[in-house]
């Protein structure tokens, strides 16, 4: 497969994409409003400043207008986490900033039965060995600090120069609203929490222990087309940037608890040795609900800085081959290391945050193949881009 350059000229694409927005978050202290016009050309429409140095984390809450980012502050003590509402010109207004633990780089918004009128954000820190959670004001973008959780190790994991220390890198919600999991890289672990339904406060509970050096990242639900629960057929998928590896997991609920199961483990480029220096990183289940995609950073392997995806097909929910998981082949991500990818609700495109082409790419999304298909645009940014987010 042919890698196409990041910057060919969108007009010979013939896509008929409605004009809308997108979000980029870059480690030059800016958050990028761009607009992806009908004619296929990414432009910027302003620049903010107000989430601080090192935005690393973007995440939107559309229907009421507010951008969540999260400043990782590399090298110093404490991080941030801003508040901005988006408006139709593109430009942000700060709403509101608290201090953090150091090192934020991903959140996820959940909810509490017994607190409809308010949301609750748990933030994964991972130079500050922390998990934090806060309550918000979703139609006001107000928010306040509820709870730290700081973790230690007695002694670094195998891969000592990555797991020194606790390093928490990600935040999935279950399908049931119910539980946490926040993958620690650092540890081998995915730390696992309990939603207390009556005031939105985090429990701790067992976690799921991994392969040692592995280096648990992300992670994915995913449950089968047709099941009528949130609570049966449901499937955890983890992303390991040290290993390079994909593992799933089928669930179990019982009570308060959950539990989980190995179905599969394999390598992000299959049968094939991962490239030296390559780092597996985000991970996302395709629109189709029949894909997990996998991207791969520094692989190369469509040519000199023209990292992958990975593209896993999950098993037809029926029977016996509803554990059944197999790679299916690798598509191209249109640059250097994308940290980030985010697939529009539209299901027609692809967004990737390529951190060291410090880049913004936009691909055609294939419903045939269930993974990334033809470059639309690219825009070149400040800084490396660790992040991007659609706003439709």
């Amino acid at each position: 497969m042919k890698t196409i350059s990041l910057f060919f000229a969108a007009s010979l694409l013939g896509h008929a994409a409605l004009a809308t927005r997108l979000y980029a978050a870059s480690y030059a202290g800016l958050v990028t409003s761009l607009d992806l016009s009908k004619s296929n050309e990414l432009s910027t429409l302003s620049q903010t400043t107000e989430c601080g140095g090192s935005p690393s984390w973007l995440m939107l809450d559309s229907p009421n207008g507010v951008l969540y980012c999260l400043d990782e502050a590399i090298n110093a003590p404490n991080g941030t986490i801003t508040t901005l509402k988006t408006h139709q010109d593109g430009t942000l207004t700060k709403l509101a900033q608290l201090k953090t633990p150091a090192g934020p780089v991903m959140s996820a918004m959940y909810s509490a039965p017994g607190v409809l009128e308010r949301k609750f954000l748990a933030v994964a820190h991972y130079s500050g060995s922390s998990v934090t959670t806060y309550s918000a004001d979703p139609v006001l973008g107000l928010f306040k600090h509820e709870q730290t959780f700081t973790y230690q190790m007695a002694a670094p994991g195998p891969v000592a120069a990555r797991q020194d220390a606790p390093h928490p890198h990600g935040v999935v919600v279950d399908p049931t609203g119910r539980f946490i999991l926040v993958p620690d890289l650092g540890a081998d672990v995915v730390r696992v929490f309990y939603v207390n339904p009556s005031t939105g406060l985090l429990e701790q509970i067992e976690p799921l222990a991994l392969n040692p050096g592995s280096g648990p990242r992300h992670g994915a639900f995913w449950t089968p087309r047709g099941s009528n629960s949130t609570s049966s057929d449901v499937y955890f998928y983890l992303v390991q940037e040290l290993s390079n590896e994909l593992s799933g997991f089928r669930v179990k609920y019982s009570g308060n608890g959950i539990s989980f199961r190995k179905i599969y483990e394999g390598g992000t480029y299959g049968k094939e040795s991962s490239p030296a220096g390559t780092k597996a990183a985000e991970i996302a289940i395709s629109p189709e609900n029949n894909r997990i995609i996998v991207s791969n950073r520094l692989d190369n392997t469509f040519g000199p800085k023209e990292d992958s995806f990975a593209v896993f097909l999950c098993a037809d929910p029926s029977g016996k081959e509803a554990e059944k998981v197999s790679f299916l082949g690798l598509y191209p991500a249109y640059g250097s290391s994308p940290r980030h990818f985010s697939i529009a609700p539209t299901q027609t495109m692809v967004a990737v945050a390529l951190e060291s082409s410090q880049s913004v790419a936009v691909a055609q999304w294939s419903k045939r193949s269930g993974a990334p298909g033809t470059l639309l645009a690219g825009k070149k940014l400040d800084g490396e881009i660790p992040s991007v987010v659609w706003d439709l």
